[in-house]
């Protein structure tokens, strides 16, 4: 356990070390600067019993209105299933997952209010009568994005495909960021894709699928096609190469769908 911990905080200070922005002087919404480690709170949510998803999103939109009056919103995501890697007889139990992407300190500052304030008490045991959820925290590090597009990306056609990835035995820090490095400045355009992160389990990821995940996002299935499509005419080699430095888990895609940004 503590070799895997320390391969995966290495694994982060390369790719921290090697960050690639398109624009240094752009931010994403709620004033995100790409260059610094972004938190990430994740929500593995399933319906309680006899509840409903527009019930739900009653308590979305209230808990909106909370975030705005307290001066702690964040961007929040919603992601379900699409492209997936179960079967009929291994299918997992979460419904949906929740992403809230803000700095740390907003973070930080929000769980103190939602657990203190009457008003968050309140909400949190409407969430809880209503969803079983299971809460945690993660860091992600920007290797590559178009923030305009991210930032204009609010529609439920958006598309993030995950691979899950941990640094083979071997493996050098400094060659694993050299290799990221290369990856992102040979096709700084992207590649039918509007962002590249890394995702990395900061709190309650011990039962993740690896050290860390690539994930790469889509504004529309066009461009993930656009991007397989580089990828069967040639674009394998790249990855094949990639894989001699990491052992990864393969491609899996969900929808996604910016329910709330900070101002918005």
């Amino acid at each position: 356990m503590k070799t895997l911990l320390l391969i995966a905080l290495a694994t982060i200070a390369a790719l921290t070390a090697s960050t690639v922005i398109a624009d240094d002087h752009k931010k994403f919404t709620g004033d995100l600067d790409p260059q610094a480690p972004i938190n990430v709170q994740v929500q593995m949510c399933t319906l309680n019993p006899g509840k409903t998803m527009a019930q739900y999103d009653r308590l979305i939109a209230k808990y909106f209105e909370w975030s705005k009056k307290y001066d702690v919103e964040t961007t929040f995501i919603r992601s379900n299933r699409f492209l997936t890697h179960q079967g009929p007889n291994d299918r997992s139990n979460t419904e949906f997952t929740e992403f809230l992407a803000s700095d740390h300190e907003t973070s930080g500052k929000a769980w103190k209010l939602w657990l203190t304030t009457p008003d968050g008490q309140k909400l949190n045991n409407e969430w809880a009568s209503i969803a079983t959820c299971d809460v945690k925290m993660a860091t992600v590090y920007t290797r590559w994005a178009d923030i305009d597009a991210m930032n204009s990306s609010d529609n439920d056609s958006r598309l993030a495909m995950w691979n899950w990835c941990s640094l083979k035995d071997g493996v050098s820090m400094q060659s694993l960021m050299d290799k990221h490095d290369s990856l992102a400045k040979n096709y700084p355009e992207g590649i039918g894709n509007i962002a590249w992160f890394g995702f990395f389990p900061s709190i309650g990821g011990a039962n993740a699928p690896g050290n860390f995940a690539n994930v790469m996002i889509f504004p529309d299935t066009e461009a993930l096609m656009e991007h397989k499509q580089w990828i069967a005419e040639g674009g394998w080699r790249v990855r094949q190469d990639y894989y001699n430095y990491v052992d990864c888990q393969g491609d899996y895609v969900n929808f996604e769908e910016v329910m709330h940004r900070p101002g918005g």
